[in-house]
């Protein structure tokens, strides 16, 4: 399946937009400029699929990852049907720079771009899930 430029891409799936350049680690701003923290997690999703089936864990991550995975809970640590909706779509977990704040999610969606290794979300930090 091609897109309509005749590319071969798939949006969303061959190019899953700015999320595909996050990493781990790099800092995140929402659209203020606050700083918010730093990326936890990132996971890109399927757009296209139609039930979230399949997208909670990775058949990549070693075992080591699993057992982390599994000792820390299901992820995203959301309301069900906003988890479902992060596992689609694709998110960013942000860890707080404050200690014991609790983490945020950040959809595919609400990634403006990543640049000089900075992610920018087009969204303020109060517009962003919260880890329950």
């Amino acid at each position: 399946m091609a897109d309509e430029h005749g590319t071969g891409l798939v949006p969303g799936i061959d190019d899953p937009g700015p999320i595909g350049d996050v990493r781990e680690g790099m800092p995140v701003v929402d659209s203020t400029g606050a700083e918010l923290g730093t990326v936890q997690d990132v996971k890109i999703g399927d757009p296209a699929a139609v039930t979230a089936e399949g997208q909670r864990m990775s058949e990549s991550v070693s075992l080591f990852g699993r057992i982390a995975q599994e000792a820390a809970g299901p992820e995203p640590d959301v309301e069900q049907e906003l988890a479902e909706l992060l596992l689609r779509e694709g998110y960013v977990k942000i860890k707080s720079k404050v200690p014991l704040r609790r983490g945020r999610y950040a959809g595919a969606g609400q990634i403006a771009g990543v640049r000089d290794g900075v992610v920018t979300l087009n969204v303020p930090a109060d517009h962003l899930a919260v880890e329950v």
